[in-house]
């Protein structure tokens, strides 16, 4: 098993319940993508998606609350469920809808 954090996110990659697989998490949510390879590696794989996200904005419309750094968004006042960035609104396709019908 292999820890650490990394621009503020706890990652861990350890063995997975099939033979030969390994398991990552993300601020302790599991990373859903199949990881066979070696620990190195798959946690190789995680720095890198982190690194591809941090080149978006936080907006709650692609990346989960788990891929950000604490204290670096809080979450949509409407449903609770999308990470936004601090001072933001919710960029989700159903939040944005709901804002243009109330209108």
């Amino acid at each position: 098993m292999i820890t650490e954090t990394y621009r503020g996110r706890k990652l861990k990659v350890k063995k997975g319940r099939e033979w030969g697989t390994l398991t990552g998490t993300v601020n302790g949510t599991p990373v859903t993508w199949p990881m066979s390879r070696d620990e190195a590696a798959t946690m190789q794989d995680l720095r890198n998606q982190i690194d591809f996200i941090d080149r978006e904005p936080v907006n709650g419309e692609r990346w989960g609350a788990e891929w950000y750094a604490p204290g670096t968004y809080t979450m949509c006042e409407r449903t609770g469920l999308h990470p936004v960035a601090l001072g933001g609104e919710c960029q989700h396709f159903t939040c944005k809808r709901e804002r243009q019908a109330t209108r």
